[in-house]
């Protein structure tokens, strides 16, 4: 028996750190267990704490480690009946397991971003900065940050015209990875006013 946890212990141990290492850094195999990385809101969707399950492969790996551990000590150092030590093991495990769920649910969870939006993602209106130059009728390179992550896509001129490197501007439309760009000092001047003295 003593064995048997001590498998127990480094299987649910060697199972826990593989899931926070692919939580992480998207190492090792894909667990089905929540972590920060996968979590619903992350890719587009919300996260609410009734949709996020107690019992998933995190808590049951550090449920194993913990049963395995404290069986296998309590095999090895005390003479105490099996079915005692089982007993004592199963609570530790839940005590284990009950803390990963705790953090998940006090600390990880509440401490969210709020769900993203669909017209968080739209392209359409975004600021960005021509990193190639877009020829007469040519194409360029457009430069923008989207809901954290920055882009880069292919850019014509909305009405034809030649842009120099660095040009700020404004994604007037995007069809079929082409974005539509107008220079956004040419657009804020089309919707300024003019002023009593240009009257």
């Amino acid at each position: 028996m003593e064995t048997i946890f001590l498998v127990l212990l480094l299987t649910g141990a060697a199972l826990a750190l593989l899931s926070v290492l692919s939580g992480l850094g998207h190492l090792g195999p894909h667990l089905p267990h929540v972590h920060l990385a996968h979590l619903p809101l992350l890719h587009g969707g919300g996260v609410h704490v009734s949709d996020v399950s107690p019992v998933n492969a995190t808590t049951i790996t550090v449920f194993l480690a913990w049963f395995g551990g404290i069986g296998y000590i309590l095999t090895a150092a005390t003479h105490l009946p099996m079915l005692l030590i089982v007993s004592l093991a199963g609570l530790a495990g839940l005590f284990g397991a009950s803390l990963v769920v705790l953090f998940l649910f006090r600390v990880l969870l509440p401490g969210q971003t709020p769900a993203l939006r669909p017209e968080d993602y739209r392209i359409e209106g975004t600021l960005g900065r021509l990193t190639v130059p877009i020829a007469p009728k040519g194409t360029g390179e457009v430069v923008y940050n989207k809901v954290g992550v920055t882009r880069s896509d292919g850019a014509n001129s909305a009405d034809g015209a030649p842009l120099p490197h660095g040009t700020e501007v404004v994604v007037l439309r995007y069809e079929r990875g082409i974005a539509y760009v107008e220079p956004l000092d040419r657009l804020l001047a089309a919707r300024t006013p003019p002023s009593e003295g240009d009257l």
